[in-house]
């Protein structure tokens, strides 16, 4: 197993208006979302044709660890239970992992469909 770190460099992110956002409380397994108040400009797992798509959160961390899945290319921050991490799948295939409080970064946004 090979092991990734998601380093967030903080002159990327860029705070925008979004739906309720994703946190450590609210979280759960198979909830639908995009992208939320704090988005990375190099992020681009959640683009398919040059359109942003939507996503499936299949994991997160808590305080009891992992619940669900890491990624496909398993990320340090999951991989050794660092609280307020969320999984997506996102609908063009891709997988990876975005804070949803960790760092004090909301990067999640839950889809009203």
């Amino acid at each position: 197993m090979s092991l990734a770190y998601l380093n967030i460099n903080l002159d990327h992110i860029r705070e925008r208006e979004c739906g309720p956002i994703v946190n450590a409380e609210n979280v759960c397994l198979g909830r639908r979302v995009q992208w939320g108040k704090h988005w990375s400009k190099k992020w681009r797992d959640n683009i398919s044709a040059k359109e942003r798509v939507n996503g499936t959160i299949i994991g997160y961390v808590d305080e009891s660890g992992l619940v669900g899945v890491n990624s496909e290319r398993e990320y340090n921050q999951v991989h050794e239970g660092q609280k307020d991490w969320c999984v997506v799948k996102w609908d063009n295939g891709k997988q990876s992992v975005y804070p949803i409080g960790a760092q004090g970064l909301y990067s999640l946004s839950f889809v009203h469909e």
